[in-house]
């Protein structure tokens, strides 16, 4: 426990700054030097846990290593403010008094949205059992040990918050996409299915019912256009499933600017002509 506690311990000269720890132990006694794999997993589990609750948060942090120590895996890290280099504290606070609260009521705590809780929950689960996980705020006597009833509680207020949430959502906005399939003509059931870039084995159901409509999709068939209306999306989904057409604009199929009119915007990659590199920017290749 001595080592435990000096691991967590800061200088006198750091205290004004906010921090927090990682140590990872062998389980048991023994000597033994902790698993790299083992260390760095759960490492990478608590970075992205830290970053998921600092974008709920609604704050841009960088995440720095303050501390390293050879006497076992120990890292100490501090948010910091990307442009001023200035700590962030705050995120400090809320961390650590929101992991100990999920620890003693199983429930989600202010500050961590449902992206902090399920990357929590990947960053606990992710420790060991031959391991023991302490996490600290930069003072000895506030350490905190991962356990079995952690995991647990961890699970519990991340259940709770997915029977919360709404299965689905809608929101208002555009999206493009290439009009690949036409559904139906049908004025009782007009629709089209719409083909994302980034997700084309996941088209999307669009319907519409104004009338006036149809030549836009005429002109538009096999190009890509821009629907406007309400999307729906289905919980923890990237890309809508559904969606109330109320507006299309079709996309020129033309390139917006001539190869001439490209040529010594910027400087060429080294060993390639400039009608070369125009083409492929020109193409997205």
């Amino acid at each position: 426990m001595k080592n435990k506690t000096k691991a967590h311990g800061t200088a006198q000269t750091q205290r004004t700054a906010a921090l927090l720890s990682l140590l990872v132990e062998p389980a048991g006694q023994g000597g033994r030097n902790v698993n790299a794999e083992h260390f760095f997993a759960v490492a990478e589990q608590w970075l992205r846990a830290l970053k998921a609750f600092a974008r709920d948060n609604g704050q841009q942090a960088t995440w720095e290593i303050v501390a390293l120590r050879k006497s076992s895996a120990f890292v100490q890290v501090r948010p910091v403010e990307p442009q001023t280099r200035r700590p962030l504290p705050v995120l400090v606070k809320r961390w650590d008094a929101g992991v100990r609260e999920v620890e003693r009521s199983g429930r989600s705590p202010e500050g961590f949205g449902p992206g902090s809780m399920k990357a929590l929950q990947e960053f606990v689960s992710s420790v060991p059992s031959d391991a023991a996980v302490t996490l600290g705020n930069g003072s000895k006597k506030r350490v905190f040990q991962i356990t079995a009833q952690t995991q647990r509680r961890v699970e519990e207020a991340v259940l709770a918050v997915l029977a919360a949430a709404p299965l689905e959502y809608s929101v208002r906005g555009a999206l493009r996409g290439r009009l690949a399939i036409l559904n139906s003509w049908n004025p009782e059931e007009r629709s089209f299915r719409l083909q994302l870039p980034l997700a084309p084995n996941k088209p999307v159901v669009c319907a519409y019912e104004t009338e006036k409509l149809v030549s836009e999709l005429g002109s538009g068939f096999e190009g890509v256009i821009e629907v406007q209306g309400l999307f729906h999306y289905r919980r923890e989904e990237v890309w809508p499933h559904h969606a109330e057409v109320d507006g299309i604009r079709v996309l020129s199929r033309e390139p917006s600017a001539s190869l001439k009119d490209l040529i010594g915007l910027r400087r060429l990659p080294e060993g390639e002509d400039s009608v070369s590199y125009v083409r492929s920017a020109r193409d997205a290749e």
